[in-house]
């Protein structure tokens, strides 16, 4: 765990993978799951692009974003590599307040064994 990071990042994580599965969920075509990833991380995107604007005060005091890597398998089996950054605009340890932890995270589906969630160590 590093220091001003851990619970509250993986929570974050955790709900954005599974508002991945459930969006891909419905998706028949590699260009149609593509099309819901897209849709969800310009969501986070245009969040924090709006928070980089706000003052410390008027900001979110942690908030995410992340890009993706969609990889296809084989007809329905594919797997996602996501890349956050989590944003902590109060921590105690820095001099103006930011810092960033940067974590990977795998999305595995499969018609067999269904979702799993892998965090990088």
């Amino acid at each position: 765990m590093i220091i001003g990071f851990g619970k509250c990042e993986t929570d974050e994580a955790i709900k954005i993978l599974n508002k991945a599965f459930d969006n891909l969920e419905g998706c028949k075509t590699e260009k149609s799951a593509k099309k819901s990833l897209d849709d969800l991380q310009k969501e986070y995107a245009n969040a924090e692009k709006e928070y980089k604007k706000m003052s410390r005060e008027e900001a979110p005091e942690r908030y995410s974003y992340f890009w993706y890597f969609y990889h296809e398998v084989y007809e329905g089996k594919y797997f996602v590599e996501f890349t956050f950054h989590h944003i902590n605009r109060k921590h105690a340890l820095s001099p103006d307040g930011w810092a960033l932890l940067k974590t990977k995270w795998i999305l595995s589906v499969c018609p067999t064994d269904g979702k799993r969630m892998f965090k990088e160590a």
